[in-house]
């Protein structure tokens, strides 16, 4: 939805400049997870960010880190990937909506699981840093991956009856 105070962009196109950084650091943010590097995956993240994982739980900025350092010590843990459908940015505030959907895979291989996400980004005097992100896992590649979500990360599966 745009309205006069925010302008949109969707998918790959081409959009203005703050959309066309933020998503490029989103590029950077997802080339460090796959490189398993924490401190360049760090740097897109402003001082006081915060986190609602896919199970629902609240990370601080130095839990999410430590969280992605701990997986990256292990060659072949989960690898995150996050793909931007599109950016809002406000004309009023210096903040901006960025919704995607990420995917969860082990080093090239298919998507275990995924789904859909929300970040909030503020314009700081050190560019477009991430304020907080809302992750939901939606999808399961089958049932053993989401067993392996559920033991990993602590989510609760239950699915309902119609």
């Amino acid at each position: 939805m745009n309205s006069p105070a925010t302008a949109s962009i969707s998918g790959s196109a081409q959009g203005t400049p703050d959309q066309n950084l933020i998503r490029d650091i989103r590029n950077a943010s997802n080339q460090a997870i796959a490189a398993g590097d924490a401190t360049n995956f760090a740097a897109s993240l402003d001082e006081d960010f915060m986190v609602v994982t896919g199970n629902g739980t609240l990370l601080t900025r130095e839990a999410y880190i430590a969280a992605f350092a701990k997986d990256f010590e292990a060659p072949h843990s989960i690898r995150f990937e996050r793909t931007v459908d599109s950016i809002g940015i406000s004309d009023l505030v210096p903040l901006a909506a960025e919704h995607g959907h990420w995917a969860g895979c082990i080093s090239g291989g298919p998507a275990l699981f995924g789904g859909t996400y929300l970040a909030m980004w503020r314009r700081t005097e050190h560019g477009w840093k991430l304020r907080s992100e809302l992750f939901i896992a939606l999808a399961f590649k089958d049932a053993a991956a989401g067993e392996s979500y559920r033991q990993r990360y602590g989510a609760t599966l239950t699915k309902s009856e119609p």
